[in-house]
């Protein structure tokens, strides 16, 4: 009896160690969603003692940019792919935070593809606007980032604080995913010697 007694003790006692929300997939899912208020890409141009910069978010994707070399250089594909992407940021964040409340793992699972799939998308879709854009031009952006300095002013563009803050939750996903099947398999454990102790 004394021994059922421990066992069940040891079994509330290792159930109070585990939180039953997953504050980690939870952080996650909150950054991203932070991240689509946050810019994605963007440009910087400066010289002769002044600069100029623009940034765009998910929701504001360029139309066209005229702040380097008096260039107009449309991004149609970037500006109409870019709430799109945002819908799967979304997506994404939402799933990690319902993921945190259930022992189901199948929503850490699809936000943590999601995390992978996304940025990958994104840079894709800025590499190709950003060459297709370009329509054969001299001066105009190579490439989705990339540093260049012509007559005097330099220009630096690429990914902003939201795509790596997305990359960030992204990481912590996966490591969301890995406490969540430690914890919820560790709990299964000591349900089981719980049940197996009740009748002695």
């Amino acid at each position: 009896m004394s021994c059922g007694v421990g066992g069940l003790a040891m079994s509330k006692l290792g159930a109070v160690n585990f939180p039953r929300i997953n504050m980690i997939s939870l952080l996650a899912g909150a950054l991203a969603l932070a991240s689509v208020f946050l810019p994605w890409w963007g440009i910087d141009a400066s010289g002769f003692g002044s600069s100029v910069s623009s940034r765009w978010t998910l929701w504001n994707g360029p139309s066209t940019d005229s702040i380097f070399r008096g260039s107009t250089q449309p991004y149609p594909t970037l500006t109409s792919a870019s709430p799109i992407i945002g819908a799967l940021v979304v997506i994404s964040g939402l799933l990690a935070i319902a993921g945190s409340f259930t022992w189901n793992i199948r929503p850490l699972i699809g936000s943590f593809i999601l995390s992978v799939l996304t940025p990958i998308v994104y840079l894709g879709v800025v590499s190709y606007s950003v060459t297709n854009s370009c329509g054969g031009q001299s001066n105009c952006l190579s490439g989705p980032f990339g540093t260049e300095t012509v007559f005097g002013i330099t220009l630096n563009w690429g990914f902003q604080l939201g795509f790596y803050l997305y990359l960030f939750a992204g990481a912590l996903t996966l490591v969301g995913l890995g406490f969540h099947r430690i914890f919820h398999k560790t709990t299964s454990t000591l349900e089981a010697s719980q049940v197996s102790a009740g009748p002695s």
